[in-house]
């Protein structure tokens, strides 16, 4: 009798904080997200119950959007759930991680946020951590098991995308300036510039508080130009906007804010239908690695989507192949 090959699959499941996203990445992949069942106690407790899963390869998606603690945890107990029903291996895909900006105790009496809100995917049972543009760029590090593999998915190919089409296409006679909103972006963002063959600027900043910053100087020429600030993350929006004003009393045609991650904090959007509604800033735009959320105005934001990207990450991980691989 001819011996039978083993045969695994993909399986793509999901929480409850942005099932769309997950549904957008399993499309692309040409399947479907698979039913998972999520019970809340009256403790507010919770249980995962997922589908079979014996013999394939799950993928998790969930980004750690606000309740933070409430999407992790769900996400914590649908891999404990693939694991316990016998899967192959299960991947954690985060596309935005919880507790990124955790990266560093301020002293040995606080807790350390970041690698412990990694070590909990893990402990999980996750045997592969994809997230997009982490804020720390030691995230890897966090982890316990020398065996768990990390890979970070880079958003600049769409925001490259997105700045060529609404930007660049656009018929002005005024220059285009890639702005780093602070220094800490400066690195990151010569890749743009070098890209686009554009000039750059910087806002110097110094941080006075959680949330809170202040605009020092503005480093390079944006006078006559049109800006455009990129960052990896927008939270509660007081840090860019004041930015975004530095720029234009300096002389700077308009002024477009672009980030990854669109956390938005309250008052974030209050402020920057403002700003925009006093023509300090042109345009905003994020990706879609968190829901807008539900009282956002119609068209105040542009949303550019990573699914694409996040669906090919995980189709090179399904067939053992280099996600490093895309970016080249």
């Amino acid at each position: 009798m001819r011996e039978r090959k083993l045969r695994s699959s993909a399986q793509i499941l999901t929480g409850s904080y942005d099932p769309e996203f997950a549904a957008n990445v399993a499309s692309h992949l040409g399947t479907h997200t698979g039913d998972v069942k999520l019970t809340r106690f009256a403790n507010t407790e919770l249980k995962a119950e997922v589908p079979t899963v014996r013999g394939d390869h799950v993928f998790v998606i969930q980004s750690h959007g606000a309740p933070v603690n409430e999407t992790l945890m769900e996400q914590a107990a649908i891999i404990n759930a693939a694991r316990r029903a016998s899967a192959r291996d299960v991947t954690a895909v985060v596309p935005y991680r919880g507790y990124g900006r955790a990266d560093r105790p301020d002293n040995s009496h606080e807790s350390y946020m970041g690698p412990l809100a990694m070590r909990i995917l893990e402990s999980a049972g996750a045997n592969r951590i994809i997230e997009v543009d982490p804020h720390a760029g030691q995230s890897a590090g966090f982890l316990r098991d020398v065996t768990t593999e990390y890979t970070s998915i880079p958003s600049y190919p769409a925001i490259q995308e997105y700045i060529r089409e609404n930007i660049l296409e656009a018929q002005s006679p005024h220059e285009v300036v890639i702005v780093s909103p602070d220094s800490g972006r400066a690195k990151l963002n010569r890749r743009y510039a070098e890209y686009f063959q554009k000039p750059r600027a910087i806002v110097d900043k110094i941080r006075t508080g959680t949330n809170r910053a202040e605009v020092m100087t503005v480093i390079g020429q944006v006078a006559g130009m049109r800006c455009v600030m990129i960052d990896d993350m927008i939270d509660t929006a007081g840090t860019i906007v004041e930015g975004a004003q530095a720029l234009r009393n300096l002389g700077a045609e308009e002024v477009t804010i672009i980030a990854t991650h669109g956390i938005f904090s309250d008052p974030a959007i209050e402020r920057l239908a403002r700003a925009k509604a006093e023509g300090i800033v042109s345009r905003i735009a994020v990706s879609d690695t968190l829901r807008l959320p539900a009282d956002t105005p119609d068209g105040l934001i542009d949303t550019i989507s990573v699914a694409p990207l996040v669906g090919n990450a995980i189709r090179k991980v399904f067939n053992d192949e280099s996600v490093s691989g895309m970016f080249r």
